[in-house]
């Protein structure tokens, strides 16, 4: 398994059993949550340019939110390659890129793109934030990919638990805005140890931890704490890769 960071957020180039795609691809100016006066941030790191992205069969696109599913990006990419996408995603995507070539991933359903097994799962939650997780399988390579944390119900435990992971994705920040506008944005290191012992990875890394720029009343409101990745690296309970940079990763 080898990744690649593609900006200093939640982007990502990945290779799974020998399958190469790319995940949640915001490289292009600022993302924007409802409107500007909400939220607007721009990336305090420039991003991987879309000519050097390594080969790539399919993009994954795994949140409707415009810094996992950014129109932008997704336009700038080669038509003829397909997106896959959750639910939400999905939608959004079809609304606004109607040239797009898309794929659902039906909530708590596995499908299989180019030999890769790629599990949705949904939050048990009705109204918004509705952030998924995904599994991402292909010759016994898989990982866990949770950029807003993750709480399993019963039946998605059994299923979680029929793999062995090589790999938890995960945030390790603590981002809480007022309930009514999303509340506990990121779930911080609580998530992260319930996540680490339930699955039991080989590795982790960490994802959407980038601290942008801002402005809007999120970022006005936000309270945030960023992980310390000195720390992180001292655990003895779990084997923590820190990415700070854009260098391939082998797993």
């Amino acid at each position: 398994m080898e990744l690649q960071r593609l900006n200093m957020d939640s982007s990502w180039w990945m290779n799974v059993g020998g399958i190469s795609f790319i995940l949640d691809p915001w490289l292009i100016g600022s993302e924007i949550d409802v409107a500007k006066w909400m939220n607007e941030q721009w990336h305090t790191t420039e991003p991987c340019s879309i000519e050097n992205i390594p080969p790539y069969s399919f993009v994954l696109v795994s949140q409707y939110y415009s810094d996992h599913c950014h129109p932008n990006t997704l336009k700038a990419l080669n038509d003829k390659i397909k997106i896959v996408a959750t639910a939400g995603a999905f939608k959004r995507i079809k609304k606004e890129l109607p040239n797009k070539e898309v794929i659902l991933i039906p909530d708590d359903e596995t499908i299989n793109i180019n030999g890769v097994f790629i599990s949705s799962l949904r939050p048990n939650r009705k109204m918004d934030p509705i952030y998924y997780s995904l599994i991402i399988s292909k010759n016994e390579e898989t990982l866990f990919y949770s950029p807003h944390g993750f709480t399993l119900t019963e039946p998605q435990k059994k299923k979680v638990l029929e793999y062995n992971y090589d790999l938890l994705i995960t945030t390790f920040s603590d981002f809480r805005i007022p309930r009514i506008m999303g509340g506990h944005v990121n779930p911080g290191i609580e998530n992260v140890e319930y996540l680490n012992q339930l699955l039991q990875p080989n590795k982790i890394l960490n994802t959407h931890d980038e601290q942008k720029r801002g402005r809007g009343i999120v970022m006005k409101l936000a309270k945030v704490v960023f992980p310390d990745y000195v720390s992180l690296q001292k655990r003895r309970d779990m084997d923590f890769i820190h990415t700070p940079d854009y260098q391939i990763v082998k797993i």
